[in-house]
């Protein structure tokens, strides 16, 4: 929410609203952390007051969660430790949201007030903020070096990958050899003076593309070349296709038996 997230604490006695606090967190605080410090306040105040009281809340996930003896969020393991602290003194009690209870009614709206009047409350970012703000810079400062990358592999990249994507974290070491071209290949390796020629044995550039399209020595797992103009979508298509895959793998395990037979330094 881009103008934060309230809560409110709203006490009853005798179906009396006797007091109320609000409070308001910052934009990246969920509302199930307010949830749960609703909950903290609470328990908190009739502990400090020596109250006996019952929680209502309409969260189920806050219930669940703390139901939960498995929890890794530090917040809800807080918010248990509260209550056990305070068990003489607090239940806690699961309603039905937006069915006519007016306690209930009467905290949603004052929890909506609280988001511009409430006092402000400081409660650490949750993990699935943090995990978008990580996730955000990754992608940034990868799609600025993308754009910078013009060596012979990265253009080759770009021919079949438009642009960055989460999707596109390939781990099959299959797929980024093609990509790359870096891989069991006469080509690549002659760079690298591990081998004396860039030739394949049978006498044509050995790259990856020889390897998986062209080379007589692979014809068995050959898949269709795609045109220039339909790179992209071919191999949007390819990441998925475990069959095409599978011939690719086969095609550079000759290539990379032909490279040993090639190299003195052993095997690639």
């Amino acid at each position: 929410m881009d103008e934060g997230v309230g809560l409110a604490v709203c006490t009853f006695k005798n179906n009396q609203n006797s007091d109320n606090f609000l409070f308001k967190l910052n934009i990246y605080n969920s509302v199930f952390q307010a949830e749960l410090a609703a909950i903290q306040h609470a328990a908190n105040w009739a502990a400090s007051n020596n109250y006996k009281i019952n929680i209502f809340t309409d969260s189920l996930s806050s219930i669940m969660a703390l139901k939960s003896a498995h929890s890794r969020s530090q917040f809800v393991n807080t918010t248990k430790h509260i209550l056990s602290t305070a068990r003489d003194l607090v239940g806690l009690s699961w309603v039905k949201a937006h069915v006519g209870i007016p306690g209930n009614e009467w905290a949603d709206q004052h929890a909506k007030l609280a988001i511009s009047v409430g006092e402000e409350l400081e409660i650490p970012a949750p993990r699935s903020y943090l995990n978008r703000k990580i996730k955000s810079y990754i992608l940034h400062n990868w799609l600025t070096y993308w754009n910078n990358y013009n060596s012979a592999s990265g253009i080759r990249v770009r021919e079949f990958i438009g642009t960055v994507s989460p999707r596109f974290l390939i781990k099959n070491k299959i797929l980024i050899y093609f990509l790359s071209g870096h891989g069991p290949f006469p080509y690549y390796l002659n760079r690298f003076k591990k081998l004396d020629s860039p030739l394949c044995v049978c006498g044509l550039v050995g790259d990856a593309d020889h390897y998986t399209f062209e080379c007589s020595l692979t014809k068995e797992y050959h898949i269709l070349k795609p045109a220039d103009a339909h790179k992209r979508a071919w191999f949007l298509n390819l990441i998925n296709n475990k069959q095409a895959i599978g011939k690719m793998s086969e095609s550079f395990r000759i290539s990379l038996d032909l490279c040993n037979t090639l190299t003195s330094s052993g095997d690639f």
